[in-house]
């Protein structure tokens, strides 16, 4: 066994530490925290204000184009609206040209027809203005019109008698269809001394195919000679 007085161990009791650095530490973070709060929330009302400043300059822009989009509609509508009124008033010239060349064409062809009546260079008689076109609402009826006229300045008085008959076919055959065919039962008399016009209505039989209309005429007594008009039917 050891010799000598045993040695009770001291027991060392830790001491207090200052507790103002630990106060100064969280009075400092604290602050830092607050700082960077503030300057966040500054920064956040600075970018906030500055995206509604956008937000609304954008907006503003948007409505301009909206109305400028809407001014060049309207434009558009006006040049369009301009475009077809040009285009009816084009056609309206159009028309109007080609009538006032189909009167003028009428009449050359009746100053030429003057012409013919006084030149007294031949005394034969001749058909001219023919015209023949379908009855309106009538699959077989058809309108007919033609004037006959002497070119002779004298005033011998020309008379006799015309006659009509239709060419055609009828079952693949050639036909001839005379007056008692055609419906005309009243014969067509020549009485004039210059020009006589001529016009009336016929009618096809069923299952004909017309091609022409032949117009004949028997003048009475020796001046005048017969003459014959064949007037191609109308297509259609």
């Amino acid at each position: 066994m050891p010799s000598g007085p045993i040695k009770t161990p001291k027991i060392v009791q830790p001491g207090r530490r200052p507790l103002l650095p630990w106060l100064l530490g969280l009075a400092l973070l604290a602050g830092v925290a607050w700082l960077a709060y503030d300057r966040g929330r500054q920064n956040a009302g600075y970018f906030a204000e500055a995206s509604q400043a956008r937000i609304a300059a954008l907006e503003q822009r948007v409505g301009e184009l909206q109305q400028s989009l809407a001014n060049e509609r309207e434009l558009a509508a006006r040049y369009q609206r301009a475009s077809q009124i040009d285009k009816a008033a084009v056609a309206t010239v159009r028309q109007e040209l080609g009538r006032l060349q189909s009167e003028r064409a009428e009449l050359r062809k009746r100053i030429a027809f003057l012409e013919s009546l006084i030149s007294g260079k031949v005394t034969a008689l001749e058909v001219s203005e023919a015209k023949l076109a379908p009855k309106e609402g009538k699959t077989r009826r058809f309108a007919f019109s033609f004037l006959v006229s002497k070119r002779d300045k004298g005033n011998d008085r020309v008379t006799g008698r015309i006659r009509l008959a239709v060419e055609g076919e009828r079952d693949g055959k050639k036909v001839t269809l005379e007056e008692d065919k055609l419906g005309l039962k009243d014969p067509i008399k020549m009485g004039f001394k210059h020009y006589q016009r001529f016009e009336g209505v016929l009618t096809l039989p069923e299952g004909v195919r017309p091609r022409a209309l032949v117009v004949k005429g028997r003048p009475e007594g020796k001046r005048f000679k017969p003459f014959e008009r064949r007037i191609e039917w109308p297509a259609g």
